[in-house]
Protein backbone atom coordinates (compact mmCIF):
# COMPACT_ATOMS: atom_id res chain seq x y z
CA UNK A 1 0.00 0.00 0.00
CA UNK A 2 1.49 3.39 -1.19
CA UNK A 3 1.90 5.74 1.99
CA UNK A 4 0.37 9.52 0.47
CA UNK A 5 3.02 12.15 1.14
CA UNK A 6 2.21 14.51 3.61
CA UNK A 7 1.55 18.05 3.67
CA UNK A 8 5.05 19.24 4.82
CA UNK A 9 6.58 16.56 2.07
CA UNK A 10 3.88 18.25 -0.99
CA UNK A 11 5.55 21.65 0.45
CA UNK A 12 8.92 20.73 -0.34
CA UNK A 13 8.38 19.59 -3.87
CA UNK A 14 6.40 22.53 -4.62
CA UNK A 15 8.89 24.62 -3.54
CA UNK A 16 11.72 22.79 -5.35
CA UNK A 17 9.71 23.32 -8.63
CA UNK A 18 9.12 26.83 -8.55
CA UNK A 19 13.06 27.09 -7.86
CA UNK A 20 13.70 25.32 -10.95
CA UNK A 21 11.11 27.64 -12.89
CA UNK A 22 12.82 30.78 -11.73
CA UNK A 23 15.95 29.61 -12.67
CA UNK A 24 14.45 28.48 -16.28
CA UNK A 25 12.90 31.76 -16.68
CA UNK A 26 16.14 33.69 -17.76
CA UNK A 27 17.30 31.22 -19.78
CA UNK A 28 13.42 31.02 -21.52
CA UNK A 29 13.73 34.57 -21.79
CA UNK A 30 17.20 34.79 -23.14
CA UNK A 31 16.43 32.45 -25.96
CA UNK A 32 13.22 34.51 -26.74
CA UNK A 33 14.70 37.74 -27.03
CA UNK A 34 17.31 35.90 -29.55
CA UNK A 35 13.84 34.52 -31.18
CA UNK A 36 12.95 38.01 -31.48
CA UNK A 37 15.89 39.23 -32.46
CA UNK A 38 16.33 36.90 -35.57
CA UNK A 39 12.59 37.32 -36.35
CA UNK A 40 13.19 40.79 -36.50
CA UNK A 41 16.28 40.60 -38.91
CA UNK A 42 14.29 38.01 -41.29
CA UNK A 43 10.90 40.83 -41.29
CA UNK A 44 13.98 43.10 -42.60
CA UNK A 45 15.20 40.60 -45.10
CA UNK A 46 11.83 40.36 -46.17
CA UNK A 47 10.67 43.84 -46.35
CA UNK A 48 13.44 44.53 -48.59
CA UNK A 49 12.51 42.00 -50.84
CA UNK A 50 9.04 42.76 -51.09
CA UNK A 51 10.31 46.01 -52.45
CA UNK A 52 12.51 44.55 -55.44
CA UNK A 53 10.09 42.81 -56.17
CA UNK A 54 7.64 45.83 -56.46
CA UNK A 55 10.50 47.58 -57.86
CA UNK A 56 11.06 44.72 -60.88
CA UNK A 57 7.21 44.81 -61.41
CA UNK A 58 7.55 48.43 -61.90
CA UNK A 59 10.58 48.05 -64.30
CA UNK A 60 8.23 45.50 -66.32
CA UNK A 61 5.55 46.94 -66.71
CA UNK A 62 7.78 49.79 -67.95
CA UNK A 63 9.29 47.43 -70.16
CA UNK A 64 5.97 46.25 -71.57
CA UNK A 65 4.61 49.58 -71.80
CA UNK A 66 7.14 50.86 -73.63
CA UNK A 67 7.74 47.55 -76.15
CA UNK A 68 3.73 47.87 -76.64
CA UNK A 69 4.20 50.88 -78.35
CA UNK A 70 6.46 49.92 -80.03
CA UNK A 71 4.45 47.02 -81.76
CA UNK A 72 1.83 49.60 -82.39
CA UNK A 73 4.05 52.04 -84.03
CA UNK A 74 5.73 49.01 -85.40
CA UNK A 75 2.42 47.38 -86.39
CA UNK A 76 1.19 50.64 -87.87
CA UNK A 77 4.54 50.78 -90.74
CA UNK A 78 3.77 47.61 -91.75
CA UNK A 79 0.11 48.45 -92.21
CA UNK A 80 0.85 51.41 -94.30
CA UNK A 81 3.11 50.15 -96.44
CA UNK A 82 1.10 46.63 -97.19
CA UNK A 83 -1.64 49.39 -98.15
CA UNK A 84 1.03 51.03 -100.63
CA UNK A 85 -0.01 54.79 -100.47
CA UNK A 86 2.23 56.30 -102.73
CA UNK A 87 1.42 53.44 -105.14
CA UNK A 88 -2.64 54.41 -104.59
CA UNK A 89 -2.09 58.04 -105.35
CA UNK A 90 -0.38 57.28 -108.69
CA UNK A 91 -3.14 54.93 -109.58
CA UNK A 92 -5.59 57.49 -109.22
CA UNK A 93 -3.68 60.03 -110.74
CA UNK A 94 -2.74 58.23 -113.42
CA UNK A 95 -6.62 57.06 -113.86
CA UNK A 96 -7.86 60.54 -113.52
CA UNK A 97 -5.64 61.91 -116.69
CA UNK A 98 -6.92 59.16 -119.11
CA UNK A 99 -8.61 61.00 -121.62
CA UNK A 100 -11.83 59.03 -120.86
CA UNK A 101 -12.37 59.57 -117.19
CA UNK A 102 -15.15 61.92 -117.83
CA UNK A 103 -17.32 60.06 -119.42
CA UNK A 104 -18.58 57.92 -116.54
CA UNK A 105 -20.17 61.69 -115.28
CA UNK A 106 -20.83 62.55 -118.75
CA UNK A 107 -22.19 59.95 -121.10
CA UNK A 108 -26.06 60.19 -121.27
CA UNK A 109 -26.18 56.28 -119.79
CA UNK A 110 -22.95 54.66 -119.09
CA UNK A 111 -22.69 51.28 -118.26
CA UNK A 112 -22.61 50.55 -114.35
CA UNK A 113 -21.10 46.60 -114.35
CA UNK A 114 -22.23 44.59 -111.11
CA UNK A 115 -19.80 42.34 -109.94
CA UNK A 116 -20.54 39.24 -108.02
CA UNK A 117 -18.94 36.61 -106.41
CA UNK A 118 -19.92 33.82 -105.20
CA UNK A 119 -19.76 30.19 -103.56
CA UNK A 120 -22.93 29.23 -104.63
CA UNK A 121 -25.46 30.56 -102.14
CA UNK A 122 -28.87 30.20 -103.13
CA UNK A 123 -29.74 33.39 -102.24
CA UNK A 124 -27.75 34.51 -105.80
CA UNK A 125 -30.86 33.54 -107.52
CA UNK A 126 -33.63 34.38 -104.92
CA UNK A 127 -32.50 37.82 -104.01
CA UNK A 128 -29.22 39.34 -105.50
CA UNK A 129 -29.66 38.48 -109.17
CA UNK A 130 -33.49 39.79 -109.34
CA UNK A 131 -33.14 42.95 -107.47
CA UNK A 132 -30.28 44.06 -109.51
CA UNK A 133 -31.87 42.58 -112.85
CA UNK A 134 -35.28 44.53 -112.29
CA UNK A 135 -33.59 47.96 -111.77
CA UNK A 136 -34.87 50.78 -113.24
CA UNK A 137 -30.86 51.61 -114.72
CA UNK A 138 -31.34 49.80 -118.26
CA UNK A 139 -27.58 50.00 -118.88
CA UNK A 140 -26.02 47.58 -117.06
CA UNK A 141 -24.16 44.15 -116.75
CA UNK A 142 -23.55 41.17 -114.62
CA UNK A 143 -20.40 39.90 -113.79
CA UNK A 144 -20.55 36.78 -111.84
CA UNK A 145 -17.74 34.87 -110.31
CA UNK A 146 -17.95 31.36 -109.15
CA UNK A 147 -15.16 30.52 -106.60
CA UNK A 148 -15.72 27.10 -106.10
CA UNK A 149 -19.19 27.21 -106.95
CA UNK A 150 -19.05 24.83 -109.26
CA UNK A 151 -20.17 24.93 -112.75
CA UNK A 152 -23.78 24.37 -112.51
CA UNK A 153 -24.14 28.05 -111.26
CA UNK A 154 -22.82 28.99 -114.98
CA UNK A 155 -25.82 26.22 -116.47
CA UNK A 156 -28.75 28.08 -113.95
CA UNK A 157 -27.16 31.37 -115.20
CA UNK A 158 -27.28 30.73 -118.43
CA UNK A 159 -31.23 29.00 -118.41
CA UNK A 160 -31.90 32.26 -117.32
CA UNK A 161 -31.32 33.83 -120.95
CA UNK A 162 -30.14 37.03 -119.73
CA UNK A 163 -27.41 38.90 -121.82
CA UNK A 164 -26.71 41.27 -119.17
CA UNK A 165 -24.99 38.63 -117.13
CA UNK A 166 -21.69 37.13 -117.54
CA UNK A 167 -20.05 33.82 -115.67
CA UNK A 168 -16.35 32.86 -115.03
CA UNK A 169 -15.90 29.69 -113.23
CA UNK A 170 -12.04 29.63 -111.02
CA UNK A 171 -12.55 26.26 -109.83
CA UNK A 172 -12.36 25.09 -106.41
CA UNK A 173 -11.95 27.59 -103.66
CA UNK A 174 -8.34 26.70 -102.19
CA UNK A 175 -8.72 27.79 -98.53
CA UNK A 176 -5.08 29.80 -97.43
CA UNK A 177 -5.50 30.17 -93.88
CA UNK A 178 -7.25 27.76 -91.23
CA UNK A 179 -8.52 30.82 -89.19
CA UNK A 180 -12.37 31.31 -89.68
CA UNK A 181 -12.11 35.23 -89.00
CA UNK A 182 -9.17 35.28 -91.90
CA UNK A 183 -11.75 33.44 -94.20
CA UNK A 184 -14.60 35.87 -93.67
CA UNK A 185 -13.02 39.02 -93.34
CA UNK A 186 -11.19 38.45 -97.03
CA UNK A 187 -12.97 35.29 -98.09
CA UNK A 188 -14.60 37.49 -101.33
CA UNK A 189 -10.83 38.33 -102.80
CA UNK A 190 -10.35 36.43 -105.69
CA UNK A 191 -13.85 36.28 -107.00
CA UNK A 192 -14.73 40.31 -106.39
CA UNK A 193 -10.45 40.73 -108.42
CA UNK A 194 -11.53 38.11 -111.04
CA UNK A 195 -15.04 39.37 -111.62
CA UNK A 196 -13.74 43.17 -111.73
CA UNK A 197 -10.38 42.65 -114.31
CA UNK A 198 -13.72 41.57 -116.97
CA UNK A 199 -15.58 44.28 -115.91
CA UNK A 200 -16.86 46.75 -119.22
CA UNK A 201 -18.62 49.20 -117.44
CA UNK A 202 -17.65 53.23 -116.31
CA UNK A 203 -18.69 52.26 -113.01
CA UNK A 204 -17.90 49.41 -111.17
CA UNK A 205 -20.84 47.85 -107.92
CA UNK A 206 -19.14 45.34 -105.99
CA UNK A 207 -21.94 43.63 -105.06
CA UNK A 208 -22.85 40.24 -102.70
CA UNK A 209 -25.00 37.18 -103.83
CA UNK A 210 -26.72 37.22 -100.99
CA UNK A 211 -27.80 40.88 -100.81
CA UNK A 212 -30.81 43.06 -102.02
CA UNK A 213 -30.73 46.40 -104.27
CA UNK A 214 -33.71 48.35 -104.26
CA UNK A 215 -35.34 48.63 -107.68
CA UNK A 216 -34.10 52.57 -107.90
CA UNK A 217 -30.60 52.04 -106.33
CA UNK A 218 -28.29 52.20 -109.29
CA UNK A 219 -30.26 54.91 -111.00
CA UNK A 220 -29.78 57.49 -107.99
CA UNK A 221 -26.03 56.34 -107.26
CA UNK A 222 -25.27 57.34 -110.34
CA UNK A 223 -27.13 60.86 -109.63
CA UNK A 224 -25.39 61.56 -106.78
CA UNK A 225 -21.94 60.43 -108.44
CA UNK A 226 -22.95 63.42 -111.03
CA UNK A 227 -24.61 65.74 -108.93
CA UNK A 228 -21.07 65.56 -106.73
CA UNK A 229 -18.64 64.55 -109.36
CA UNK A 230 -18.28 61.57 -106.97
CA UNK A 231 -15.46 59.13 -107.86
CA UNK A 232 -17.35 57.18 -105.05
CA UNK A 233 -21.36 56.78 -104.77
CA UNK A 234 -22.71 55.07 -101.98
CA UNK A 235 -25.96 55.37 -99.84
CA UNK A 236 -27.38 54.14 -96.59
CA UNK A 237 -28.19 50.40 -95.70
CA UNK A 238 -30.71 48.49 -94.00
CA UNK A 239 -29.30 46.00 -91.66
CA UNK A 240 -31.71 42.83 -91.26
CA UNK A 241 -30.37 41.20 -88.24
CA UNK A 242 -30.77 37.65 -87.20
CA UNK A 243 -33.07 38.10 -84.11
CA UNK A 244 -35.57 40.42 -86.53
CA UNK A 245 -34.60 43.75 -85.84
CA UNK A 246 -33.20 45.89 -88.51
CA UNK A 247 -30.62 48.43 -88.39
CA UNK A 248 -29.21 51.28 -90.79
CA UNK A 249 -25.39 51.64 -90.18
CA UNK A 250 -23.51 53.68 -93.07
CA UNK A 251 -22.14 57.09 -92.06
CA UNK A 252 -20.58 59.89 -93.88
CA UNK A 253 -17.82 60.06 -93.55
CA UNK A 254 -17.09 56.40 -93.87
CA UNK A 255 -15.51 54.44 -91.23
CA UNK A 256 -15.12 51.03 -90.30
CA UNK A 257 -18.50 49.30 -89.42
CA UNK A 258 -20.68 52.16 -91.12
CA UNK A 259 -19.95 51.75 -94.64
CA UNK A 260 -20.93 48.90 -97.23
CA UNK A 261 -19.99 48.35 -100.71
CA UNK A 262 -22.98 46.63 -101.25
CA UNK A 263 -25.14 50.03 -101.68
CA UNK A 264 -22.22 52.09 -103.19
CA UNK A 265 -20.44 52.09 -106.51
CA UNK A 266 -16.87 53.46 -107.65
CA UNK A 267 -15.86 55.20 -111.08
CA UNK A 268 -14.16 52.66 -113.26
CA UNK A 269 -10.54 54.03 -113.44
CA UNK A 270 -10.67 52.95 -109.87
CA UNK A 271 -10.66 49.00 -111.02
CA UNK A 272 -6.48 50.01 -110.00
CA UNK A 273 -7.35 49.38 -106.14
CA UNK A 274 -7.78 45.75 -105.61
CA UNK A 275 -8.53 43.47 -102.77
CA UNK A 276 -5.51 42.33 -100.64
CA UNK A 277 -5.85 39.36 -98.36
CA UNK A 278 -3.23 40.93 -96.27
CA UNK A 279 -6.13 42.61 -94.81
CA UNK A 280 -6.42 39.81 -92.99
CA UNK A 281 -3.62 40.37 -91.01
CA UNK A 282 -4.79 43.37 -89.44
CA UNK A 283 -8.09 42.29 -88.74
CA UNK A 284 -9.97 44.68 -90.98
CA UNK A 285 -12.82 43.29 -94.01
CA UNK A 286 -11.49 43.46 -97.13
CA UNK A 287 -14.19 45.90 -98.45
CA UNK A 288 -13.02 49.00 -95.69
CA UNK A 289 -9.67 47.77 -96.68
CA UNK A 290 -10.74 48.80 -100.38
CA UNK A 291 -12.65 51.62 -99.09
CA UNK A 292 -9.85 53.15 -97.22
CA UNK A 293 -7.06 52.68 -99.40
CA UNK A 294 -8.64 55.21 -101.53
CA UNK A 295 -10.50 57.75 -99.13
CA UNK A 296 -6.13 57.88 -98.47
CA UNK A 297 -5.20 58.48 -101.70
CA UNK A 298 -7.75 61.03 -102.36
CA UNK A 299 -10.33 59.45 -103.73
CA UNK A 300 -13.94 61.58 -103.80
CA UNK A 301 -16.97 60.05 -101.78
CA UNK A 302 -20.36 61.42 -101.70
CA UNK A 303 -23.31 59.63 -99.32
CA UNK A 304 -27.41 59.11 -99.92
CA UNK A 305 -28.82 59.77 -96.67
CA UNK A 306 -31.49 56.99 -98.48
CA UNK A 307 -31.98 53.37 -97.92
CA UNK A 308 -31.12 51.75 -101.23
CA UNK A 309 -29.62 48.34 -100.08
CA UNK A 310 -30.56 45.46 -97.52
CA UNK A 311 -28.36 43.23 -96.50
CA UNK A 312 -28.51 39.79 -94.50
CA UNK A 313 -25.65 39.07 -91.70
CA UNK A 314 -26.04 35.43 -90.51
CA UNK A 315 -24.83 35.61 -87.28
CA UNK A 316 -22.45 33.33 -88.57
CA UNK A 317 -19.88 35.20 -89.01
CA UNK A 318 -16.86 36.33 -86.98
CA UNK A 319 -16.50 39.77 -88.20
CA UNK A 320 -19.99 40.99 -87.81
CA UNK A 321 -21.10 43.57 -85.05
CA UNK A 322 -24.32 44.68 -84.98
CA UNK A 323 -24.66 48.67 -85.57
CA UNK A 324 -24.93 50.40 -82.21
CA UNK A 325 -23.12 47.09 -80.23
CA UNK A 326 -19.60 49.08 -80.82
CA UNK A 327 -18.88 48.63 -84.37
CA UNK A 328 -21.35 48.46 -87.15
CA UNK A 329 -21.53 46.28 -90.19
CA UNK A 330 -18.96 45.08 -92.21
CA UNK A 331 -19.00 43.06 -94.96
CA UNK A 332 -16.04 41.65 -97.14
Amino acid sequence: MTRRAGPMARFRDAYRAIGRVDRAVPEVVTRIEALAGRVDALAGRVGKLVERVESLEARSKQEAEASGGALVEVRAVLRTLAADEPGNRRCLHSAREHPDYELAWTEDDPLITVTIPTIGRRELFERALPSILGQTYASLEVVVAGDGAGPEIGDRLRMLGDDRIRFVDLGPRLPWSESEEKLWLVGATRGRNAATRLARGRWLVPFDDDDTMRPDCLEKLLELARARRAEVAYAQALAHLPDGSTSEFCDFPPRLGRFTWAAGMHHAGLACFERELVAAEFGIPGDWWLAERMLRAGARFAMREEVLCDVYPSGRNPGWVPPGAGGGATTR
